[in-house]
């Protein structure tokens, strides 16, 4: 093969499609997708050692015996988890307004929204920085205090993340506005707030409300 060849192989004309493409056209979107398909693992093999705990201690959760105050009906507290979950579930506002500004390339609206996203997204941070004393043990007390610790960590280690990568997004917003690939940067950041909120309505109940069922 010489050059000659290489030169009058037919190719494929590509000029007309957008360089920017969202949701399954774009391969960020996919890898975005298939990461979240593995923390969903993740998330499922800590639910199955929970649930294989929860199997194996009677009562459960367990009585908290070690330090004082003595507690027998040691069922985690809903006040500060159940604030928690609203403000997730509040913070889906700003964030699918996000997700459509960016899609319009209206940089007045994700200069609004995407500091509110990252507003509520340090609310659920002190809030679940604080949630921690809602379980009553520790993460070294017993097995219980572990699985349940290591749930509420992996989830706020996903909030964490996403904040990062939001104080990122509204530095370069502010400083040189939005071109097409940080439209589809913000549109990505969407889905993963999008499955924090999904999977915390997953993980709620686990946690809270299925030591008062069993």
């Amino acid at each position: 093969m010489n050059m000659d060849d290489v030169i009058e192989r037919p190719t494929l004309d590509v000029r007309h499609l957008p360089p920017i493409a969202f949701d399954a056209k774009s391969t960020l979107w996919w890898g975005n997708l298939l990461g979240l398909f593995i923390e969903t693992a993740m998330f499922g093999i800590l639910i199955a050692i929970y649930v294989t705990v929860a199997m194996n201690t009677d009562p459960f959760p367990p009585i908290r015996s070690d330090r004082l105050p003595v507690i027998r009906d040691s069922v985690p507290d809903m006040f500060l988890p159940t604030i928690g979950l609203i403000v997730l579930l509040v913070s889906l506002i700003p964030g699918i307004w996000l997700d459509i500004s960016a899609r319009k390339r209206d940089v007045g609206a994700i200069k609004i929204a995407l500091p509110l996203t990252l507003a509520f997204n340090v609310a659920a941070f002190f809030i679940r920085y604080y949630e921690f004393d809602s379980l009553h043990f520790k993460w070294n007390d017993n097995a219980y205090g572990s699985i349940t610790w290591m749930l509420l960590g992996m989830h706020m280690l996903h909030i964490i993340v996403l904040g990062i990568e939001d104080i990122y997004l509204i530095v370069w917003t502010f400083a040189k506005g939005i071109d097409d690939k940080h439209a589809l940067d913000l549109t990505v950041t969407a889905v993963y707030w999008y499955w924090i909120v999904g999977m915390w309505l997953l993980l709620f109940p686990i946690i809270y409300l299925t030591p008062r069922l069993i």
